[in-house]
């Protein structure tokens, strides 16, 4: 090995006949050995100890590996360490805190039972993944003295069902991920958190609405050490200042047991609350004014939303109590995205044209007044059951294509952009885990442009539409095609509308180096109809000019007859009616016409 001694790096992954690593004596320099899929490797030689200059161990997938290490004293300036997948591994060496320079630990889905006391002395430790250490009982208190931890990891521990008080002692830490173990009560210490960003616990499913109620009140633990008056305590959410993702996703959760402060939440982004038990949600949602995804999908039991902070995206997916969009204060909410994927209750209670066209009306409101340099949300979206086009919509056809005709008058600066919808139904139950898309691919005078598409993302069977649903969607001008130089002169636009399937993210991730998805050549879905309109500012300003009640005027929309729509619009003639649903353009004549293709 004496030629080897410089030596820096050495790569042996996935040599399937190694099955035990060479004396390291003969290699005092070296920083990296990869030894990753290696699973025949059953032992790693005990000299390794003597490589106090190794910063890179990984050891990942061994699968076979029983003994790693007796101790790890000697390895001074290992920085990383990857045991996961190594199943065999049931315990780390007692020294393992002796590795004063280890800043990752991956022990995801190895066979450890519990971490060593010496596991405190770790102080530049800042991730510890112990993702589905499935035989993993506890942690030791001396965790507490991890002060650089930023990222645990222990999801998928299904026999851990505590953590230590400790914990809260961990003051760097950023991202807790207990998803799916065996907690079923959190510590009071996990309220004094201030810097966590990131806080999982989907699936872990509380006993009792009182072992919720203390999840995130820092002071309970303050309460029981003084003699401070209960009545001066906080609100249970108020320590976790730096809070931007919460997932609280089928943990069994009804109102006694949801947190009801989630206003002092004033950093919170993401909120997952898939698969609960409560039938309304706290008010409190309203005050999360940074709030910008809100998953409701499986709540069976829910039946009205609070005032939902502007322009948040929300899945309400099989909602199917739900009776309506509409808030306590009697106006449709402010959304960028809704998927009402099967909650029929709310279409039933409630026309969907009704709720689709307020819905966009206040996303256009909103947009027409704010600066669009400081308005990044450019897209609107709706989906839910239903199978009409509303009249809005001038230009309709039956299946798939829309031909429209603009003739010199139709262009202004108040032109915004388009809206279209699209009627679909599945033709059959979509296989596990297979995407589906609906794209809409544009062409201005024969000259294809960049299409755009929603991928609906019904990865299980049970979230797949039962009937035909119809899919909103309005874009910005300038979003998708950046580079078209609009002018005032004849344009013939050609809108299609396909649906396609997408294979399962394992067989995409194969052939992604190709840069391609693997499409299902099978039709799945179906496009029944569509319907597009040119929208314009006065489609906002008119929404304003009627007052806040925004269901009263879309019910003008829905139900006049025509001829209260013709006379409204011949006496606003410069008019894009939202309230009265007219094909007219800015100057009153007609200046498109629709080519309709069965």
């Amino acid at each position: 090995m004496q030629p080897l001694y410089n030596l820096k790096s050495i790569n042996l992954s996935h040599s399937l006949n190694l099955v035990n690593s060479s004396n390291f004596k003969g290699v005092p320099y070296l920083e990296f050995l990869f030894l990753e899929g290696c699973i025949r490797l059953c032992e790693v030689d005990p000299g390794i100890e003597v490589l106090e200059r190794l910063t890179v161990l990984n050891l990942k997938d061994c699968k076979n590996l029983v003994h790693f290490a007796s101790s790890v004293r000697g390895l001074k300036s290992l920085k990383v360490l990857n045991l996961s997948g190594c199943s065999k591994v049931n315990k780390l060496p007692n020294d393992v805190g002796l590795l004063g320079s280890l800043e990752k630990l991956y022990l995801k889905d190895t066979g450890i039972r519990e971490l060593p006391t010496s596991t405190r002395m770790l102080e530049r430790l800042s991730l510890l993944n112990m993702e589905d250490c499935k035989h993993l009982l506890c942690l030791p208190s001396s965790v507490g003295g991890l002060k650089s931890l930023k990222d645990l990891n222990l999801s998928g521990c299904s026999k851990l069902d505590k953590l230590p008080d400790e914990l809260g002692h961990v003051a760097c830490l950023k991202k807790l991920n207990v998803s799916g173990s065996g907690i079923r009560e959190v510590p009071s210490s996990i309220g004094l958190l201030k810097n966590l960003e990131e806080l999982s616990l989907g699936g872990c499913k509380a006993q009792s609405p009182k072992s919720w109620s203390m999840i995130f009140n820092p002071f309970q633990l303050l309460l029981k050490r003084s003699c401070i008056p209960a009545r001066l305590s906080l609100a249970c959410l108020s320590g976790l200042h730096s809070l931007t993702y919460l997932n609280l996703s089928d943990c069994n959760l009804s109102e006694e047991a949801i947190p009801i402060d989630f206003g002092c939440l004033a950093l919170l982004r993401r909120l997952n609350l898939r698969k609960n038990q409560f039938v309304r949600l706290p008010e409190s949602i309203g005050q999360l004014s940074r709030l910008e995804n809100l998953q409701l999908d499986w709540c069976r039991k829910l039946r009205t939303l609070p005032e939902l902070p502007s322009h948040v995206r929300v899945t309400l997916k099989n909602c199917i109590s739900l009776d309506t969009m509409v808030n306590q204060i009697g106006e449709c909410n402010s959304v960028l995205f809704a998927s009402c994927v099967n909650c029929f209750k709310m279409v039933e209670n409630e026309s969907y044209k009704r709720v689709a066209l307020s819905l966009l009306a206040r996303y256009l409101k909103f947009r027409r007044w704010s600066s669009s340099v400081h308005f990044k949300h450019r897209t609107f979206d709706f989906i839910a059951p239903g199978n009409e086009i509303p009249e809005w919509y001038n230009h309709q056809s039956v299946g798939s294509l829309i031909t429209v005709e603009l003739h010199p008058g139709w262009f202004s600066k108040k032109w915004m952009g388009f809206a279209w919808c699209v009627v679909f139904r599945p033709l059959k139950p979509l296989p596990s885990s297979v995407e589906m898309n609906i794209v809409c691919s544009l062409k201005i005078n024969g000259q294809p442009l960049a299409g755009f598409g929603k991928s609906f993302g019904f990865g299980e069977k049970c979230d797949q539409p039962k009937s035909d649903h119809i899919w909103f969607f309005y874009v910005h001008r300038d979003v998708r095609y950046p580079n078209q130089e609009w002018q005032d002169i004849h344009y013939q636009l050609v809108f299609s509308f396909s649906a396609f399937c997408l294979g399962p993210p394992g067989i995409r991730a194969l052939t992604s180096l190709q840069l391609k998805d693997v499409r299902i050549q099978e039709e799945i879905v179906q496009v029944k109809k569509c319907g597009v309109r040119m929208v314009y500012e006065e489609d906002a300003e008119e929404q304003s000019n009627v007052g806040t009640n925004t269901e009263r005027g879309l019910q003008h929309s829905d139900d006049e007859d025509d001829a209260t729509s013709s006379s409204a619009s011949q006496a606003h003639p410069k008019r894009i009616k939202l309230l009265h649903l007219d094909g007219g353009g800015p100057g009153g004549s007609p200046y498109i016409y629709d080519q309709k293709h069965g």
